[in-house]
């Protein structure tokens, strides 16, 4: 007979609309906790894949800066940079600069040669 009580006592308890009301509140704040930390876990996510695609690009860019040193090192890689940025040549060298025939079709300006002895931007002064 005392687990008949209980079982009256405990559908009571859990029956009546102001238990199930609380239950409702703690039922739906749990479902809110839970989908604000969807929320949160999605936007991690997308800021992770930004980072690991920065994370590749810096990668890249790191190989391509350790074989720009590597060619560098080098006095023929140094050599050959400073002729492409500053149109140097060495003594005894010779200048060759070819026109194009479309734009200027001068039979003077086929080619010209120029002794360099001295550098190129000196004769300039």
């Amino acid at each position: 007979m005392f687990d008949f009580q209980q079982k009256r006592k405990f559908r009571s308890v859990f029956g009546s609309p102001i238990t199930q009301g609380v239950i409702l509140l703690i039922t739906l704040f749990i479902l809110l906790s839970a989908y604000n930390r969807y929320l949160i876990a999605r936007d991690m996510a997308e800021r992770r894949f930004a980072v690991e695609a920065e994370i590749h690009a810096l990668a890249e860019r790191r190989q391509k800066l350790d074989e720009e040193v590597k060619y560098l090192s080098n006095e023929r890689g140094v050599e050959a940079e400073m002729r492409r940025q500053f149109d140097i040549t060495r003594e005894g060298e010779q200048l060759v600069i070819l026109l194009d025939e479309k734009k200027d079709s001068s039979p003077a300006a086929e080619t010209e040669t120029v002794s360099t002895t001295s550098k190129s931007w000196y004769r300039f002064w």
